[in-house]
């Protein structure tokens, strides 16, 4: 069975993250970025939704329950607009222009992946928005790098 349209956006996410976490991209090595969500509500959802296989779903139940733990989600799924407004205003002000754009991009983005497989998403066991909403902020905020926050070296 091939996978359907949000299968292969989960796919593509994932084989990026191993990817970045096995090497990393000039972008992460060149541009200086610190994020301070907190790290206890991450090692509790894992360990509330950890399986042997770790698979897609189980990415998304832990992500989900990240980011409702943390405040970016509302209870209902929903984006916390407001949380992320208040992230980015307490972000490095060399920083917030790219957040800022990060967040109007890939809210376009994900509305339209969403929304084009809905009915693939209701059949999730958790809802993909929380991990695909915040890995595209990384991605799109990584790859608009202010100058000021991008390190001397070697690319290309």
């Amino acid at each position: 069975m091939l996978p359907t349209g949000l299968e292969r956006t989960v796919l593509w996410v994932t084989v990026i993250v191993l990817v970045k976490v096995m090497v990393k991209s000039d972008a992460q090595v060149c541009c200086m970025v610190e994020h301070t969500f907190p790290q206890e509500p991450y090692r509790v959802c894992h360990e509330q939704h950890a399986t042997p296989q770790m698979d897609n779903g189980t990415v998304m139940c832990i992500h989900q329950c990240y980011y409702k733990a943390i405040g970016m989600f509302a209870a209902d799924g929903k984006v916390n607009t407001d949380a992320y407004i208040k992230y980015r205003d307490e972000l490095d002000p060399t920083l917030r222009d790219a957040f800022s754009y990060s967040m109007v991009v890939c809210a376009k983005i994900i509305a339209k992946r969403m929304n084009n497989n809905i009915a693939e998403v209701n059949r999730m066991r958790c809802s993909p928005l929380p991990y695909l909403f915040n890995r595209c902020l990384m991605e799109v905020g990584i790859g608009n790098c202010p100058p000021e926050r991008w390190m001397n070296c070697k690319h290309g």
